[in-house]
């Protein structure tokens, strides 16, 4: 019989941030960040045109918002999870509807107190849609 191998604190605390968008539950996703935690993505200037980047729990959350209502079917599909110290690679889709997909990377940066400090958000097409493109 095999072992069955637990899940690492920061395996738990990335799993609880996916759970909490995919039931739609703000307080779920933000219970997973640290308050001084940053967050660096592109997409954030399409709302807050002087940055990419959010300092603290409360814009976090405000934006966060935005985005629940703005994508009332928003799901996350997980690909892949690398962990190596207290940082943590997460691949993985963002469907906006049923038949709309983002490929996403996000490095999150785990503080001791197993809370997202950093996040980093990554978009692009994956190698598959690139590939299917080119030969349809």
């Amino acid at each position: 019989m095999g072992d069955i191998k637990e899940k690492s604190p920061i395996q738990i605390t990335v799993d609880s941030w996916i759970e909490g968008w995919n039931e739609r539950n703000i307080d779920r996703i933000m219970e997973n960040y640290a308050d001084t935690a940053e967050l660096y993505d592109p997409k954030i200037k399409e709302f807050y045109k002087d940055t990419f980047v959010l300092e603290g729990k409360k814009p976090i959350r405000d934006y966060y918002t935005i985005i629940l209502k703005l994508f009332p079917e928003l799901k996350i599909k997980p690909l892949g999870l690398w962990i190596k110290g207290h940082d943590a690679l997460l691949e993985y889709y963002i469907y906006t509807t049923p038949e709309t997909k983002i490929d996403v990377v996000t490095k999150f940066y785990i503080n001791k107190n197993y809370k997202i400090q950093g996040q980093f958000n990554y978009y692009g097409l994956s190698y598959r849609e690139i590939r299917e493109g080119k030969e349809s």
